[in-house]
């Protein structure tokens, strides 16, 4: 294996430890009475200030903001619903059920909106094996709604957490479709929209100061999982092909549960095991065919 193979094995791997970190970081903030409005918009505040700080001395940087002023509109929509709707609802579903949950729901929630928004707005093709997966992603997000039984009443966290998944995927298929394209400036406007949006919720919720330790768990949910998430991601696809580096960041819940299980003693067991390793199985089905496949429907 090529050492460029290995770094962009390694940055993957390590887009998705980072990421990983965001349900145990919310939860601990949690315990010290900091709502989910407040930690949204102090993660989203503070990656929007280091970035700032890395756009005073980047001029590589400060092109690509006064390039990008062309795409304002559609940065705005695309800010709300990756960063206001992901960020905000994704932290509160952690208030009300476990983080391996959440994360998994996600997951499947955005896979699900991804498949039909790239079918209708990007006109994408599906092959046999999309239509595999998605079946597979409706099998595994109910045996883990519905894993204690079956009722007409969605838990909250599982709730939330759809939103959320669904803004996610919303906002994967619009990226693309208004082609925006970046790197960390593009992160710096939609962070700067993210902090507006997400001031309001805040507000509402009774603004309030961090205290020093707080701070601390702020700034690593603002460097780790939103500017390192980011930048390792974006870093492997210079030395792996897409379908690689998105394959090895199917990790990410695995890192999420094994935070949930070290820090907060969080674990799925059961029909919820059963329905996390369906949804796993059915996007990778769903993403990752042969090259060479040429079923269409």
């Amino acid at each position: 294996m090529h050492n460029k193979t290995i770094l962009g094995v390694i940055l993957a791997l390590g887009a998705a430890l980072l990421n990983g970190t965001v349900g145990f970081l919310s939860k601990g903030l949690f315990l010290e009475n900091i709502s989910p409005a407040a930690v949204s918009f102090y993660k989203c505040l503070l990656a929007f200030i280091t970035l700032s700080c890395i756009l005073v001395f980047n001029r590589k940087m400060q092109g690509e903001v006064k390039r990008l002023v062309t795409y304002i509109p559609q940065i705005v929509i695309c800010s709300f619903l990756g960063i206001f709707v992901l960020y905000y609802f994704e932290t509160s579903a952690y208030k009300f059920d476990t983080v391996p949950i959440v994360v998994f729901i996600l997951l499947g929630s955005s896979a699900v909106t991804t498949f039909i928004l790239s079918t209708f707005i990007l006109k994408e093709k599906k092959n046999l094996f999309n239509y595999i997966g998605l079946i597979l992603l409706i099998i595994g997000l109910c045996l883990m709604e519905f894993s204690h039984g079956l009722t007409i009443h969605i838990s909250t966290g599982v709730l939330l957490a759809a939103i959320a998944g669904v803004g996610y995927g919303s906002f994967l298929v619009l990226t693309k479709k208004f082609s925006l394209d970046g790197g960390l400036s593009l992160i710096w406007y939609f962070m700067l929209f993210g902090v507006i949006y997400l001031f309001f919720p805040f507000y509402h919720s009774g603004m309030i100061l961090p205290d020093s330790q707080n701070f601390l768990s702020l700034m690593a949910l603002a460097i780790l999982p939103t500017i390192g998430g980011f930048y390792c991601t974006t870093k492997a696809l210079t030395l792996l092909a897409a379908n690689k580096v998105q394959t090895l960041e199917l990790t990410e819940p695995l890192f999420a549960m094994f935070f949930a299980f070290l820090l907060l003693g969080e674990y799925i067991t059961g029909y919820e095991l059963i329905g996390a390793f369906i949804i796993l199985t059915a996007i990778y089905i769903s993403e990752y065919q042969p090259n060479k496949q040429k079923i269409t429907i």
